[in-house]
């Protein structure tokens, strides 16, 4: 691509993260003149380059591994390896507010640098691996092959109430702040809007992507459409087959698009297999640290039993879902093609993208933000 890469649109449905690293582009997925609207900037850069490496040792303390060697044997490699500096190939950001940022807009970082090891030969398990939840470290869902991550988890929860402290750590309008650990309950997704459209008062500040720059770091909560044509949310690629390859998840299994030709040998649109529980109101969860978030009927019938006076639909947290296997895709949003080739794929509906992996995580699916201490 020599630079080039700005606005992709790819086809490859070539699930061996090694062909990244030795096609034509020679493994530069880099682009140049990108917009970014958080710092005001026209010309920045987006620097990714995907490798061979043959790893081992990894040490949690430096995150990373401690014997890495180049190689041009795709045979003998370990690892494709993707250095970034997590800028896509697109324009991005929202403008930033007030002095550094109000908290939820922060300024993204164009001096970050990501090392991430996909896995080669990948090997599917019977037992699916969920993300961590692990704040301050950013757990990543996945990478795409513009060299940014997936962060479908969500920083933000109920916790009604809150009204002094940095901006992002108190409550919004609906009851929900940030800075939500493992400890907590009750999380919002960040791209319920792409499933509900007129969900009102969320806590998340997207672009045009379903992506921000939370703490100087900018991620994906949702794919909507890079690297892909426009329309692949709604219509099939104009080349009459499954979606392409967008990236990787942690076990090295690819992540592709809306789409993909099934074992019946049919072109059909990923569905998530997961549902809402039919209830009027959430059952309260007994370690929740503060409470449990009204729905609409809730606060028509019973509004004095709540610290909120918002009701929040079904489906606004990530407990009120479970997998029902309604759709084509196992619960970790993965399936098989007509060529047998596993991957996992993009969804208009919760999760969105892979949630788990029935493969090995490879640890460095992670990092931790560039403006936390």
């Amino acid at each position: 691509m020599n630079g080039q890469f700005f606005d992709a649109v790819l086809i490859n449905r070539n699930p061996d993260c090694r062909a990244y690293a030795t096609d034509a582009n020679d493994g530069d997925y880099g682009s140049s003149l990108i917009s970014d609207l958080s710092n005001g900037i026209s010309n920045a850069i987006s620097d990714v380059h995907i490798d061979l490496v043959i790893a081992s040792n990894w040490n949690a303390s430096a995150y990373d591994y401690d014997n890495v060697t180049l190689t041009n044997d795709p045979e003998l490699a370990t690892h494709s390896r993707m250095i970034s500096n997590m800028i896509p190939n697109h324009n991005f950001g929202v403008p930033v507010t007030g002095p550094g940022g109000d908290g939820w807009v922060k300024a993204i970082d164009h001096s970050d640098i990501e090392v991430t090891y996909i896995p080669v030969n990948p090997v599917r398990t019977n037992t699916p691996t969920d993300t961590p939840r692990n704040p301050p470290t950013y757990d990543m869902d996945g990478i795409l092959l513009n060299g940014v991550g997936i962060f479908m988890d969500s920083g933000f929860c109920y916790n009604p109430g809150v009204t002094t402290g940095p901006r992002h750590l108190q409550s919004n309008e609906a009851g929900n702040a940030s800075g939500c650990g493992p400890r907590n309950s009750w999380f919002e997704l960040p791209a319920y809007t792409i499933w509900h459209h007129g969900a009102e008062k969320m806590a998340a500040v997207f672009d045009s992507y379903f992506a921000h720059g939370y703490e100087g770091t900018y991620h994906y909560h949702a794919l909507t459409h890079p690297l892909q044509e426009d329309t692949d949310q709604t219509q099939p690629p104009s080349n009459g087959d499954g979606s392409p390859v967008i990236g990787f998840a942690p076990d090295g299994f690819p992540i592709y698009g809306h789409w993909f030709i099934d074992a019946n040998n049919q072109l059909v649109k990923a569905e998530s297999g997961y549902e809402t529980y039919a209830t009027n109101s959430r059952t309260p969860i007994e370690t929740a640290l503060h409470g449990t978030p009204p729905t609409p009927w809730d606060i028509a019938n019973n509004p004095d039993a709540f610290a909120s006076d918002f009701g929040l639909e079904m489906g606004r947290y990530e407990e009120d879902w479970y997998f029902a296997g309604t759709g084509n895709l196992d619960e970790c949003n993965g399936a098989y093609d007509v060529n047998g080739d596993y991957g996992y794929y993009i969804t208009d509906k919760y999760p969105f993208t892979p949630p788990c992996t029935f493969g090995a995580r490879d640890p460095s699916f992670g990092k931790k933000s560039p403006t936390l201490p």
